[in-house]
């Protein structure tokens, strides 16, 4: 006796003992795969009417063979399992709710976590047979997209707001401030009323007219032009760091401080800074480092221009060119009838500064003093105030020819207001005058006369440079 019952072929009448298909629309009508495949029609029955896969099964509970739908058959052999009701919810979840998305997956297929929903699509559908077969010709199929978007080298450009460093602050300053690094976005936004502008419109097609569709398209243009305003904002606080200079005077142990500029150079920064919203941080410092570099060069070539025009064409010509023009000038006022020594008069010395400063505009500049107390110098060469408290000292670092200064000297010049450029020249001067009247002369002795020279020269006397009788 056969422990499963048989079924017949309806088209070519053989004995179906495996896989059978079962018209869903035909009364007891079964086909054989071969019969299936080939299209076989009989009758009734179309190519085309719905069908069933049935497959034999042992049913445990009645020990017997028997048939159903063979969706419902574990189909696929190997870890798991799954049926193909499984597969196909499966497919239709990756569908639905897009890959790595497995919690909705597996709620979606109900009978499978999501780690074996995972593992089943990445085994079965991309590293198995399936997954080989259909990637690669997928790829190849699809079309090689370009962009044709013109670049924009504007403020707001992607190649300019991408690479924007974040915002130097702490999560504190950050919460104190109301700003969100994460989305680059504050709590209450520059313009922070520009959606009202937005918030009562809606489009009626069929009881707008042309004027209030016109009118309601220019409300978005408004409201486009101040979200680039808010956005220009927005980049120019993070390029030029401006969140991390409103906090930087309440930090006391967060990196060195920055170095004092000099009172000219803040005006001068102040005057530019108007530019800095065409610029990036980047472009304008390297902007103010221009013009500064153009403003020496014109001071150095309207020195050279003065140097050629009296013959000179070296440059260590023109050293002894200036102590020339110091001497013959001394000589006229000698000539003048001036009485009394020269450096101790009142009104020499006056001279002897006036030349003095003729020589340092050869560097653009003269020695000034804020006040009309002299500052005397003490054993190391630094200067102090005769009384009260000493002069701010005057930040040179950044100026030309600071690293050929000693600590001293840097202190001296600081303490003097005098650029490191006007310090050497007199220094030079001072030194040729020396070398060429000798010691013994009384242009190396100490005066009450008032002027940077004087200082410079007892620094000289100090340090061993110059002997005074």
């Amino acid at each position: 006796m056969e422990d499963f019952e048989k079924y017949h072929c309806t088209y070519c009448q053989e004995d179906i003992s495996g896989l059978r298909i079962k018209c869903a629309e035909c009364t007891d009508f079964d086909l054989c795969l071969q019969c299936f495949s080939a299209g076989a029609e009989i009758g009734p029955h179309k190519n085309d009417h719905a069908y069933q896969f049935m497959v034999r099964y042992f049913n445990k509970n009645d020990h017997a063979y028997q048939f159903r739908d063979a969706r419902a058959i574990e189909v696929c052999f190997g870890k798991g399992g799954w049926s193909a009701n499984e597969e196909i919810h499966l497919l239709h979840a990756i569908e639905q709710y897009g890959f790595g998305n497995w919690e909705d997956i597996s709620a979606f297929i109900e009978t499978r976590s999501p780690e074996e929903a995972k593992e089943e699509y990445i085994a079965r559908y991309m590293e198995g047979s399936i997954g080989r077969l259909t990637w690669p010709t997928a790829a190849q199929s699809r079309p090689n997209l370009e962009d044709d978007t013109p670049s924009d080298n504007g403020p707001l450009s992607p190649r300019v707001t991408s690479q924007l460093p974040p915002l130097d602050i702490t999560r504190e300053e950050a919460a104190s401030l109301g700003y969100m690094p994460q989305r680059d976005d504050f709590e209450r936004e520059y313009d922070n009323s520009a959606e009202s502008l937005l918030s009562p419109l809606f489009i009626n097609n069929l009881e707008d007219d042309d004027l209030d569709v016109a009118l309601k398209l220019a409300h978005v243009d408004m409201y486009t032009r101040r979200l680039r305003e808010r956005a220009r904002r927005k980049r120019v606080v993070r390029d030029f760091q401006l969140v991390s200079m409103y906090f930087a005077q309440t930090r006391k142990d967060r990196g060195s401080k920055k170095k004092l500029s000099s009172k000219e150079e803040k005006e001068f920064n102040d005057r530019l800074r108007v530019m800095s919203q065409f610029h990036t941080a980047q472009e304008h410092e390297q902007f103010l480092q221009n013009l500064k570099k153009a403003r020496e060069l014109r001071i150095r070539i309207s020195e050279l221009i003065r140097y050629r025009r009296n013959g000179l064409t070296r440059h260590e010509e023109c050293a002894h060119f200036e102590q020339e023009l110091l001497d013959h000038e001394e000589w006229r006022e000698r000539r003048s009838g001036s009485s009394g020594s020269i450096l101790s008069s009142p009104s020499m010395g006056q001279k002897k500064k006036e030349r003095s400063d003729a020589v340092l505009s050869s560097t653009d500049a003269k020695c000034t003093f804020k006040s009309n107390k002299a500052p005397n110098l003490n054993s190391s060469g630094e200067g102090v105030e005769a009384a009260g408290e000493p002069n701010p000292p005057t930040d040179i670092s950044t100026l030309q020819g600071y690293h050929l200064l000693s600590a001293h000297e840097i202190k001296l010049c600081s303490s003097l207001n005098l650029k490191p450029s006007q310090y050497m020249t007199l220094k030079m001067v001072l030194l040729r005058d020396y070398v060429n009247k000798g010691p013994k002369k009384e242009d190396v002795v100490l005066t009450p006369t008032a002027g940077p020279e004087k200082y410079i020269l007892h620094y000289l006397v100090s340090s061993g440079w110059i002997t005074a009788s």
